[in-house]
């Protein structure tokens, strides 16, 4: 990785139904909106380019959901420079262990001219069969426990979420970004399909996070982001929150308080309301 970018250790998702005594009172929308946008920096992140989606899986690869989500994301968020091109590739193809046979080269402009495609990752396929060449610039890792923990100390996983992976217990997905200039470059989510955790779920938050949704807010009834895996019927405040963060009165690295304050706009009576509750 070059020294230009730095490596975000951003949220991670652990399924886990926290107890109601242990949730914190919910804090206002606004606060919320502040703390799931914001940097260590208090700035916001987002992507300028449109992301190249690559999923490297084992086993079901959740196409047509992926296909589904990719879909809405560019459908609903106006300003989003929108996903390209997704790509699959199943790792029964390579019949080598991911240790010692496989690289990732970090962000660059572009690999092989194609859009998007700002990392490479090579799979060496040894003496008798061909490497195996994958770009992108967002990857989902759907793999067994293993795989996952190869993968992520493969992309400079952040170091305490890679553990609690590793460790099986807690953290059943979890991504990791980078960013230059609080312009998102490259994402990394981690998916331990060996857990018995609704799949679709984790797709879903992490692949939304990796879009700029940086952290959770604990307890919150509004977003999903809240870190306990609850499934939610309504996500459309979700869409609203992107839809703020790519409002094109919004650039990468201003102050996550715009994108809360425009929020608030575009959101409907109820959630203001609760914003007002003390």
């Amino acid at each position: 990785m070059t020294p230009i970018f730095r490596l975000l250790a951003l949220s991670a998702i652990g399924f886990l139904t926290v107890p109601a005594a242990a949730v914190a009172q919910e804090k206002p929308v606004y606060d919320q909106v502040v703390e799931i946008v914001a940097s260590e920096r208090g700035t916001v992140r987002r992507w300028a380019y449109p992301p190249k989606v690559t999923v490297i899986h084992e086993g079901d690869a959740y196409r047509d959901y992926i296909h589904g989500l990719v879909d809405m994301v560019n459908s609903r968020i106006p300003n989003f420079p929108g996903v390209g091109e997704v790509e699959f590739f199943d790792l029964a193809q390579f019949n080598r262990r991911l240790a010692g046979n496989t690289q990732f080269r970090m962000p660059r402009k572009d690999f092989d001219g194609v859009d998007g495609s700002i990392v490479r990752a090579l799979l060496r396929g040894g003496d008798d069969a061909e490497d195996v060449s994958l770009t992108g610039s967002i990857f989902i890792f759907l793999t067994g426990l293993e795989n996952g923990i190869t993968l992520g100390a493969l992309t400079q996983s952040t170091k305490h979420l890679s553990r609690q992976f590793a460790e099986g217990d807690q953290t059943r997905c979890y991504f990791n970004l980078m960013s230059k200039n609080d312009e998102l470059r490259a994402g990394f989510i981690f998916i331990n399909n060996d857990d018995a955790t609704p799949i679709a779920e984790c797709i879903y938050e992490e692949f939304m996070q990796t879009l700029g949704l940086l952290n959770d807010s604990q307890g919150s009834s509004i977003f999903t982001f809240d870190n306990t895996g609850a499934i939610r019927e309504n996500r459309d405040p979700d869409f609203r929150l992107l839809e703020a963060l790519y409002s094109d009165h919004v650039s990468p690295g201003d102050d996550a308080r715009k994108v809360a304050d425009l929020f608030l706009n575009i959101a409907p009576p109820p959630i203001v309301e609760v914003a007002d509750r003390p």
